[in-house]
């Protein structure tokens, strides 16, 4: 059986390298993104007063950019452009060497919004930056937001998330690529309760044109097939494997960011288990290293269990959370109206690429100390297997993840019960325990799942 794999696995990288990519050299999912602690937030740092002395202010950290709606024109600009912006979205593609080194990501960052020329105080409201082992794939996406005409009683909501491949396995032109790449981008609108009039700007790029015909065509029947919004635009070229959008939504309900609003006692859910990335990376190094093999089977699992559960992650990112994003819409005040504790939630957030340290973000953004009593994983054995082993630094990393939600305990009580009945796999993790400058504290198995010093070092674990 290993060997039918085996096989099945290196004609799909031969595919790709015959595309001049080695997805051996990638990763998959959102572990593709460039490192927010070490590389991305010191680099922001560093350019903030030049930016806010060029009239542009980059947005706190937030899952999605949020503003008021009205009327409004988009216009997607490579590597800058003239354009009249009030806001713009950001996706900023950097090889290896600039993606590893915070000054020189800084100076791309600065080079890319200063070449956005516009009148008008400009706000990147949402950034997006990846990886590509390609030195001369680098780019800057930027979908430009010129705001018209009277305000309306709602938020209007945009984000960008792209990725490069999911599984090796899977054909370039891969329905399922798609799937998960869009699905990705919205999840960030879903987990604020975001899912109506929906618009998607593809981003798409391949070093072969009839490959780049074929993903345009998923987008097509991806937007058909949950019936949103298509919007053509200009698209990148730089021969490189990727895939996402730009996505907008608007809701006529509060958001779920009422972080002055949580308080102790209130509980934490997350919507499903966390680390979808680490059963499609053990199995890429299990094709690679069958000398791994033999470790593994001493734990209890074997290259067709992991198999298994590698597909079942896959078919977890393609699907939308469409209902989990009507659950909480349908838990929060409307639009004008006051946050209520014993009604509503009181904030959430995707899992996503930083995996559980999120919940870290998130109780910097709310002052709070949290407790995690767990950390609800897609498979243990798998990703303690591949902490251990180096596959992968952070096993609780994700793609269209699971959404983590704050609220008192009835409340979460009733959402997880109506996220059950959709199908999801619910759990509480934990608990706000007091007001603070921002701590959670971690259960051991913690360092089970993580081995990066710069995420494991900012929980406090008992």
């Amino acid at each position: 059986m290993y060997e039918d794999e085996q096989r099945k696995f290196m004609e799909g990288v031969n595919k790709y390298k015959s595309m001049g990519i080695n997805p051996l050299s990638l990763a998959t999912g959102c572990a593709v993104k460039v490192d927010l602690i070490d590389i991305v937030y010191p680099a922001i740092k560093k350019i903030k007063e030049v930016l806010l002395a060029n009239n542009i202010e980059i947005s706190p950290r937030e899952d999605a950019d949020i503003f008021i709606s009205q009327d409004f024109e988009i216009k997607r600009l490579i590597n800058g452009g003239n354009f009249d912006a009030d806001r713009a979205v950001s996706l900023i593609q950097v090889n290896q060497k600039t993606g590893g080194d915070p000054e020189l990501f800084s100076q791309f960052l600065l080079k890319t919004y200063l070449s956005i020329k516009t009148s008008h105080k400009l706000i990147i409201g949402k950034g997006h930056s990846i990886i590509t082992s390609n030195p001369n794939g680098e780019v800057a996406v930027i979908d430009a937001i010129r705001l018209k005409g009277n305000t309306r009683k709602s938020y209007t909501l945009t984000n960008n998330d792209t990725i490069q491949i999911i599984d090796p396995v899977e054909e370039p032109t891969s329905y399922t690529h798609t799937q998960v790449a869009i699905s990705n981008s919205l999840n960030d609108l879903f987990a604020k309760g975001t899912f109506k009039n929906i618009k998607i700007i593809p981003v798409y790029d391949s070093p072969d044109l009839k490959v780049t015909e074929s993903i345009r065509n998923n987008f097509v029947k991806y937007s058909q097939e949950y019936k949103v919004e298509l919007v053509d635009e200009i698209q990148p070229t730089t021969g490189t494997f990727m895939q996402g959008a730009t996505v907008i939504g608007e809701t006529d309900h509060e958001l779920p960011t009422f972080y002055g609003d949580v308080e102790p006692g209130m509980k934490i859910l997350v919507t499903r288990p966390m680390g979808e990335l680490t059963p499609i990376n053990l199995y890429m190094w299990l094709m690679i290293n069958p000398d791994m093999i033999e470790d593994l089977e001493k734990t209890g699992i074997s290259v067709g269990y992991v198999s298994k559960i590698k597909h079942e992650a896959i078919e977890l990112m393609a699907k939308p959370n469409f209902d989990v994003a009507k659950v909480i819409y349908e838990h929060l005040p409307e639009f004008g109206k006051t946050f209520d504790p014993n009604e509503h939630i009181a904030m959430t957030t995707d899992v996503s690429g930083p995996g559980v340290f999120v919940v870290k973000e998130f109780a910097d953004k709310a002052g709070v100390t949290i407790r995690l009593d767990e950390i609800p994983v897609i498979d243990k054995g798998i990703c303690k297997f591949s902490t251990e082993n180096f596959v992968i630094p952070n096993s609780t990393a994700g793609t269209n993840g699971g959404i983590v939600i704050f609220a008192k305990g009835h409340v979460i009580d009733e959402v997880a019960e109506r996220i059950h009945k959709a199908g999801g796999q619910p759990s509480i993790i934990g608990e706000v325990v007091s007001k603070s400058e921002g701590k959670v504290i971690a259960p051991q198995d913690i360092a089970e799942l993580i081995v990066r010093k710069n995420i494991l070092g900012q929980f406090e674990v008992v």
